[in-house]
């Protein structure tokens, strides 16, 4: 493997189940030490990716490549890679360095060799000092880094974790997500990240895909995929947005096509386009407007809640203004596949 050859690489990957066709034709390049996500919702193949990756299912048509060989027809256990699931599967009768070792074991590693390995994953994971833990007595999110870390023993050149965090309270979900990435960092290999949550995604990756209908629609940077989307389809997964066509297109931006707002790049404000505030919606650290604009659009606007939560209210029913930069109005031009 040279310093270029991608770390994964999906050749026209197709995977039929009888009629419905779950992974339509994907060419996709991930690069050796990247942290990417496939993101889409319930439905849309990224999952079924992940499972073609890592040998769990067999494609239709195409080939995967792991460090430049091709795998396609190789087993599971053949591959370079581990997964991680939502459901950690630790044993729960064993102590979470046996839990951790488990893998070297069944492969006869020295006992020497498994605990040193074992010592080393679980400092990746910060969780030095839990070895002689069971399982019980850890936090869902100990948990789950115990299951990191039976994967990492293993030292796989290509880590695929299947929506590991969804099993979390929103907190420390929140928590997990910058500590992954801090250990994807630490350890230096692949991570490929399923995942339907939009925020997830974009918090963690160096990439990301989206994915809809078996179809991947967008690769990009989280910068570029929420910027820039390339679909109507992108821009609405993908946060929220304000889509404008048709005649509204027209009055407001001055042209025809479909176009982008994002409810946060609008303004308030003395001067603009008119409409009434039909909903308000209080959110702890932002409120939601709900515009209804003369135009013909409804339109979200978000703003940072300096105004008291009384005077964000009253705005109900209220004729406002809605002003934005050009720079902030993004093209929708659509695309079936990504490039």
């Amino acid at each position: 493997m040279t310093k270029d050859t991608p770390a994964i690489r999906l050749d026209g990957l197709r995977k039929t189940f009888g009629s419905v066709e779950a992974v339509a034709g994907i060419d996709l390049e991930i690069t050796d030490g990247e942290f990417f996500s496939m993101l889409g919702p319930s439905g849309s193949g990224k999952t079924t990716v992940l499972r073609l990756i890592a040998g769990f299912e067999q494609p239709t048509g195409g080939t995967v490549s792991l460090g430049g060989r091709d795998v396609t027809r190789l087993a599971p256990f053949e591959r370079d890679v581990n997964t991680v699931f939502q459901d950690y599967a630790l044993f729960p009768h064993m102590s979470v360095r046996e839990n951790v070792e488990y893998g070297l074991k069944v492969r006869k590693v020295s006992r020497r060799e498994r605990r040193e390995r074992a010592a080393q994953a679980l400092s990746t994971v910060r969780l030095d000092g839990y070895a002689d833990r069971r399982p019980s007595e850890l936090s869902g999110g100990q948990r789950q880094r115990v299951a990191l870390a039976r994967a990492l023993v293993n030292r796989p050149k290509v880590l695929l974790l299947d929506e590991p965090l969804g099993a979390l309270d929103l907190k420390l979900r929140e928590q997990m997500q910058v500590e992954l990435k801090q250990i994807q960092r630490d350890a230096g290999i692949t991570f490929v990240f399923v995942t339907h949550d939009q925020e997830e995604a974009l918090t963690m990756s160096d990439r990301v895909a989206v994915f809809d209908s078996g179809r991947l629609v967008q690769v990009g940077t989280p910068l570029e995929i929420y910027e820039l989307p390339a679909t109507s389809f992108v821009a609405g997964f993908v946060g929220t947005s304000n889509l404008l066509t048709g005649p509204v297109a027209r009055e407001l931006v001055g042209r025809d096509g479909t176009f982008s707002v994002r409810p946060e790049k609008i303004d308030v404000s003395d001067t603009g386009h008119p409409g009434v505030v039909a909903e308000v919606i209080y959110a702890g650290p932002v409120t939601r407007f709900v515009v209804d604009l003369e135009a013909g659009a409804r339109v979200v606007v978000v703003e940072q809640n300096r105004r008291t939560g009384s005077a964000a209210a009253a705005m109900r029913g209220a004729i406002v203004r809605l002003s934005w930069d050009e720079q902030h109005v993004i093209e929708i031009k659509e695309k079936a596949d990504a490039a």
